[in-house]
Order: C-alpha cells, then structure tokens, then sequence
C-alpha cells in the first residue's frame, strides 16, 4: 500500500476522492470486498421489497394493465440478476457501473408511463430503484446523485407542465424525489467518508510500524543502519551475489585516537565527531552502499558488486577527505583533525556462505593498519 503522512490526505471536499491518482486507486482496490459485501447487503434488501411491490401490483392492476407490468417487473428482475453478477465477474463490472447511471432515467420512464395510466402507486416502487442507485455506488457517488437529481427534476417539471398526474399525486411524487434525493446523498457521503477515514488510519498504523521498524534499524546516535540490522542485510546480499556470481566487498573503519579526544574534550565532543563523521560517510558513498556503525568509534560498509580494487579507490578517497576535514567538537567552533583507518576485503575467490567470514578478513586487515601506523588502508590478503 501508498505509505502517506497524515497531513497529505489531500482531496476532494465533495467527492472526497483522493488528488493523488496511486492513492485514489489503492483505495479503491482496498474496499473492493467491502463494497462487494455493501451491494449485495443493498440489493437483497431492495430486492425483498421489489416483490412486496410486486405482489401489490397483481393484487391491484386491472386485466388489461397486467402484461405491461409483467414486462416491467421482469425487465427489472433481470437487471438485477445482471448487477448481482457483475459483483463476482470482472467481465461484467464496468457495463454495470454505467447501468447504475442509467437506473434514473429507466425509473423516470417507468414513473412517467405509469403515472399516465393513473397508477401512482409505481411512484413509489420507482424511487426504491432510485435510492438503491444512490447508496450502491461508493467511489462515484456524487456524479449518480447529480444525474438521478437532473433527470428526476426533469421528470417533476414534465409532470407539471402537461399535467400528466393530478396535484395530490405530484406532491406525493416531489415527497419521494426530495426524500430519495436527501437519504441517497447523506448514505452516501456517510458510508464514503466512514470509508475513506477508516482507510487512512490504516495508513497511519502502517506509517507508524514502518517509522518504528526504521527506528530499531538505525543507530540512536548517528541514524546510520546498526550492527544487526547490516548483519542482516549483508547476509541476504552475500547469498544474492553468489547466486549471481557477483562480488561484494567490506570496508570497516576504526577513529584513530578515538580515546584521546574523548578523555581531552569530553564524550560530547566525541559525539560531535562520530555524527559528522557519519555524514561524511553517507555523502561520500554511492545510493547502493550501506553504511552502518558497528559500534564505539568503528563503522562499516558493504560494497554491493564491488571487487578490492573498486573498494581500495573508494576506500582511500574516504581516508584523504576526512584527513582534510575539520571537526568541530563544540558550540563554540572549536574544530580538531581526525583520521582513520580502514581495512578491505571482498568475496573474490572465496566460498563464503557467513557474512562473518568476510568480516573478519576485513578486521585483520583493519588491525594491520593500525600496527602500521594508522591513517591508512589495508586490503586484506590470503597469507
């Protein structure tokens, strides 16, 4: 699913559709079963109270008057069944959803024929499909609540103008088109906004684990990846490489003199060397490189697809930045020189299956550069 802050929610006030198009169609693709379970919910119910009507209609219709309602009812019935199976069968969804558009005008038709044969009654059969339009349509409410609105309107003016049912009778039709119109809308806009908020709590809650997930990944100190979280990573990538027969190398890096600047200018002035030390490392290295702390004053990083060669150049432009770079250790800009040591190795050659392995070749080659002076590189080599 989108991963979105909480306060770019951005959408429409009235649609309430979401600006952003991947978070409107996640959306969509997230209440699919929900909206299935929401129509059939709606269409039994309206369907219960269709026969009702229908039972009515046979009860009261004169001889002459009951094949057209046959024809009706049965045509009615059968776009029933065809809804009921665009729920289940993709091939029938998207003509369905342009039927639920064309629901008002059918009722229309329906309340215009039979309120000429003085049949009021359909008047009110009619707007049972109307409001079952408008409170089964979810992601495009508005636009079906503004066509049933124009359409059902226009029938009224008809209604009015070539006098086609008595006044009684037309009061009791505008009743039904307010009523339909209002509860339709206010269904509707409840069920879509209880939707869409539920929808994004669940995007708050996925934020949020993924925020705290990020946070037991990374060292407290300098935000870099901590020791477990690269172990973990670099031994996924050593089995990926291999399979690939890819190489990748280790760099680990150890502060020269890292006690004397703590026990001289305090553990504060320490960390200020190890976050801006950090920051160094992170700009100095490419996107696909991982660098993390191991601990204290030493860090690593995993070279994915890099041979010795490609390490050392990588690995001693580092050493010669940090050597020409000021330290600050204070608020009160005071800076110190700082340098360091590192030790290399890579796959190349090797039938590693532990990322330890490599590791630990790494760190003798990084405790060589210590007993050769410091403030160098050391590329490990089989002796």
């Amino acid at each position: 699913m989108l991963s979105t802050e909480i306060n770019t929610y951005n959408k429409s006030k009235l649609t309430l559709r979401y600006k952003n198009k991947n978070l409107e169609k996640n959306y969509l693709s997230s209440i699919f079963d929900a909206k299935k379970s929401q129509m059939l919910f709606i269409i039994g119910l309206t369907f219960f109270i269709y026969i009702l009507y229908v039972i009515l209609d046979f009860l009261i219709l004169t001889p002459q008057e009951l094949p057209m309602a046959v024809s009706f009812h049965l045509s009615v019935i059968a776009l029933w069944i065809y809804l009921i199976s665009s729920i289940y069968y993709n091939i029938f969804r998207r003509i369905a959803i342009n039927i639920l558009y064309l629901m008002p005008i059918y009722a229309v038709l329906g309340t215009l024929l039979f309120a000429y044969y003085h049949n009021p009654i359909y008047i009110i059969d009619i707007y049972v499909i109307l409001f079952w339009s408008f409170v089964t349509i979810g992601y495009m409410f508005l636009e079906s609540v503004i066509v049933s609105s124009i359409i059902a309107i226009l029938s009224a003016v008809f209604l009015y103008i070539f006098n086609i049912i008595d006044f009684k009778h037309y009061l009791l039709h505008i009743f039904v088109l307010i009523s339909a119109w209002t509860l339709g809308l206010l269904a509707s806009y409840i069920v879509e906004l209880y939707s869409r908020k539920n929808f994004e709590n669940q995007l708050e809650i996925i934020d949020m684990q993924t925020e705290l997930k990020e946070q037991a990944n990374r060292d407290y100190l300098t935000n870099l990846y901590n020791r477990r979280y690269f172990n973990e990573v670099a031994q996924d990538f050593i089995k990926v490489a291999k399979r690939a027969n890819k190489t990748m190398s280790l760099i680990i890096i150890d502060i020269d003199n890292f006690k004397n600047i703590n026990d001289k200018y305090g553990h504060s002035a320490g960390d200020y060397v190890l976050k801006q030390l950090a920051s160094l490392l992170e700009d100095n290295t490419r996107d696909s490189d991982i660098v993390a702390r191991f601990g204290g004053e030493e860090f690593v990083i995993l070279l994915p697809y890099t041979n010795k060669v490609g390490a050392f150049k990588i690995a001693e432009e580092l050493r010669i930045s940090i050597a020409n770079q000021d330290f600050k250790i204070n608020n009160n800009d005071n800076y110190i020189k700082v340098t360091i040591s590192l030790g290399i190795d890579s796959m190349d050659n090797y039938e590693d299956t532990e990322i330890s392995d490599v590791l630990n070749r790494a760190d003798r080659a990084l405790y060589q550069a210590k007993e050769n002076g410091k403030n160098q590189t050391i590329v490990y080599q089989e002796i």
